[in-house]
């Protein structure tokens, strides 16, 4: 059942409807996309709230974008060391068979 929780951005509260035991949560986002408003409200006095929310947006929009590349940069690296791990284990098990298959045919002979 959808809940109503009340957030505050640019000093304005807004209405929403939010998943039951989300409140937290939206609380949160909106106050970090409160928090840039207000850090490009003091870099750009007297830029009218629509442009400051405009680019509230295009700044968590950047990050967002940013935040992506890594996690397929950090998915990239961990596929690439999977596949190391799986060649350095084939290897090692190749290494210990022909030592094993080595001292077999040692053990062989000397017999």
């Amino acid at each position: 059942m959808p809940r109503e929780v009340a957030i505050q951005i640019a000093n304005r509260t807004y209405e929403l409807a939010c998943g039951e035991g989300e409140e937290g949560r939206v609380q949160e986002l909106a106050a970090y996309v409160d928090e840039k408003v207000n850090e490009l409200r003091r870099q750009m006095p007297g830029t009218p709230e629509v442009k400051l929310l405009v680019f509230a947006a295009l700044l968590l929009a950047e990050e967002s974008r940013e935040a992506r590349g890594i996690a397929k940069a950090a998915e990239n690296a961990r596929a690439s060391a999977t596949d190391n791990a799986e060649t350095l284990a084939t290897a090692l098990e190749d290494l210990i068979t022909a030592r094993v298959d080595k001292m077999s045919r040692k053990m062989s002979g000397a017999a």
